[in-house]
């Protein structure tokens, strides 16, 4: 007799596919698969729903969606119990606009596809991001990340675009978010602090990366890799946007950018301190203010992969 297996599926209302995510699954899996749905009504909700599937022994738990419910299953999953954490495999059904953590993370899209990754159950463990921060009151926060974490024009971009209707696609509309964050863009300077390493000076952008992706496509961190125990340090400093547009295609490439005011360093914590707040963004979503100070989680958690 075959044992059952109880997969919980948090998808994201707003996307039809990743709704219809679980009738699928229920159809074409063996009879032994438990498959249900846990949908979310708000910001913050795949938290508290990822945190009650580890405890209701999920043996998977599908994140259906884009990087922000991603980032928020990681997070409902990173603070549960340690024992039952290490029992549940995290698969992903990128339905996002972004999508950015899948790109490193080469996750099919299809329903078929990952039908395909849950038979074979095929994971490998990744490192996950966690950071510190302050709150608009100043009290001291917390969160854990996937992907990428950043502070400067990255963080007020993403604010514009989140802001913004998505009409014109993913691609187009983050980069115009970018454009409009580099016009209202208030440099300062940045002092920046890691294990054998120093900097200060004015920045344009600072990414703590534990995926290479981030902007819809834009290749930040060419070096990253999800499971290295490291966080891949980009600091993009006094550079102005005519150097931005002309490196553009490059980032789409995940070139790595040859410029003086361009550094690329393996850290496996670094702090970020400025003169005046400045916004943090983690995933593709705006949680708080510097100071800033970010760690690497090693093999953390177990991500539902191909086979390579």
């Amino acid at each position: 007799m075959r044992s059952m297996k109880n997969i919980a599926i948090i998808a994201n209302r707003k996307h039809k596919r990743a709704v219809r995510l679980k009738d699928y699954l229920a159809r074409i899996l063996p009879d032994n698969y438990n498959v249900y749905d846990k949908l979310t009504d708000r910001q913050g909700h795949a938290t508290q729903l990822a945190f009650e599937a580890v405890n209701e022994n999920a043996d998977m738990i599908i994140a259906a969606g884009g990087d922000g419910t991603m980032n928020e299953v990681i997070n409902g999953i990173m603070q549960a119990n340690e024992v039952q954490r290490e029992k549940v495999i995290i698969g992903l059904f990128p339905q996002g606009t972004g999508n950015d953590f899948a790109r490193t993370a080469e996750v099919p899209k299809s329903m078929k596809e990952l039908s395909k990754l849950i038979l074979d159950e095929h994971y490998r463990k990744i490192d996950v991001g966690f950071g510190e921060f302050v709150s608009g009151d100043g009290s001291k926060q917390s969160r854990y990340f996937d992907n990428i974490a950043e502070i400067g024009v990255g963080a007020k971009a993403v604010e514009i675009v989140n802001k913004s209707r998505k009409t014109l696609g993913s691609n187009l509309t983050f980069f115009i978010g970018v454009i409009r964050a580099f016009l209202g863009y208030k440099q300062q300077s940045v002092r920046i602090k890691a294990a054998d390493f120093q900097w200060v000076g004015k920045i344009v952008a600072v990414c703590a990366a534990n995926g290479r992706y981030f902007g819809s496509g834009l290749g930040i961190a060419p070096g990253a890799q999800l499971d290295d125990g490291n966080l891949s340090l980009v600091i993009v400093g006094n550079i102005r946007i005519l150097h931005f547009l002309r490196y553009l295609p490059s980032l789409r490439k995940l070139k790595i950018i040859k410029h003086p005011e361009v550094h690329y360093l393996k850290v496996d914590s670094v702090e970020m301190h400025t003169n005046e707040s400045y916004p943090v963004e983690m995933d593709g979503e705006n949680v708080g203010y510097t100071p800033f100070v970010v760690k690497i989680i090693p093999s953390a958690v177990k991500l539902l992969m191909k086979r390579s």
